[in-house]
């Protein structure tokens, strides 16, 4: 094997989840990983996931005490500022209504460092799950290249905000639109979000999601690992994440097998240092 930890994982706290945190500490122990980092979703600042964060903190806590290998994390996703503020304001997300100009809107995340560090929160995940530089982009059909653009912009938002320790499933979503050549994203863009996380000594991640969805073509997949790969040889740390969300278990073989065709060796995914860790 050549991966021998997992730092994006969800657990029971998180809204999707339903992995319990001494599953994951058993199934983990038995794949032989070194390290396990629990990410539970902080998609908003309301109450609803920063009382998630808050009991996913707590209850890492308390399993620490019998599987010290376990890491509190955290996965956040960018808000638009009007409605991070309107939180801010509200305590609530009902009744939001989003502004007709502006756009797109300013990007924010669901809590300061400062914050997720008070709960013992030791790393963030960053990443892009769906737009949010303007209201009604839900519609369909979506607009692939809007997309594109808009994953871009979060992206470079990501890989330079100080909370930020991994860029997470760099440019997944949800409906797979350009998972049939990775091409279609501009090289432009992807040199670019490279850039700023080697600038800003961030690590990226590898995520299961690629290597296993059904979405992805062949092609893609190969094209894929030859990006994480690339990345690396610029000396950009690469992290796996399972993104398990339930029946916590081992998804590396078929990851693995993409890497090692890429160039991937022994040693060569990272794990979190302790210098970068909160």
């Amino acid at each position: 094997m050549i991966i021998h930890s997992d730092w994006h994982i969800h657990s029971e706290y998180s809204y999707d989840a339903e992995n319990p945190l001494s599953l994951i500490a058993k199934n983990a122990g038995a794949q032989g990983l070194c390290r396990v980092g629990i990410t539970d979703h902080a998609n908003y600042n309301d109450e609803k996931f920063l009382g998630d964060l808050r009991a996913s903190a707590a209850g890492v806590k308390e399993a620490q005490k019998e599987y010290p290998f376990m890491v509190l994390g955290v996965e956040l996703t960018p808000i638009a500022k009007p409605q991070f503020d309107y939180i801010a304001k509200t305590g609530t997300r009902d009744g939001y209504e989003a502004p007709t100009s502006g756009f797109p809107f300013d990007i924010e995340l669901a809590a300061s460092k400062q914050e997720m560090m008070e709960l013992g929160v030791r790393y963030a995940i960053g990443a892009s799950h769906w737009r949010v530089d303007r209201p009604g982009t839900s519609a369909q059909p979506i607009d692939r290249d809007a997309c594109i653009k808009e994953w871009y912009r979060q992206q470079m938002y990501l890989a330079a905000d100080e909370r930020v320790t991994i860029l997470g499933h760099p440019w997944y979503h949800g409906k797979g639109i350009w998972y049939e050549d990775f091409d279609i994203i501009p090289k432009g863009m992807k040199d670019d979000i490279a850039a700023a996380l080697k600038e800003n000594g961030k690590y990226v991640e590898c995520n299961s999601h690629f290597f296993l969805t059904s979405m992805a073509t062949e092609t893609f997949r190969r094209q894929y690992a030859e990006y994480l790969r690339s990345m690396f040889e610029m000396g950009i740390p690469v992290t796996y994440g399972s993104d398990s969300h339930k029946n916590y278990w081992d998804a590396r073989g078929k990851v693995e097998e993409y890497l090692t065709a890429a160039g991937f060796a022994d040693g060569d995914v990272s794990e979190l240092k302790e210098k970068d860790l909160w």
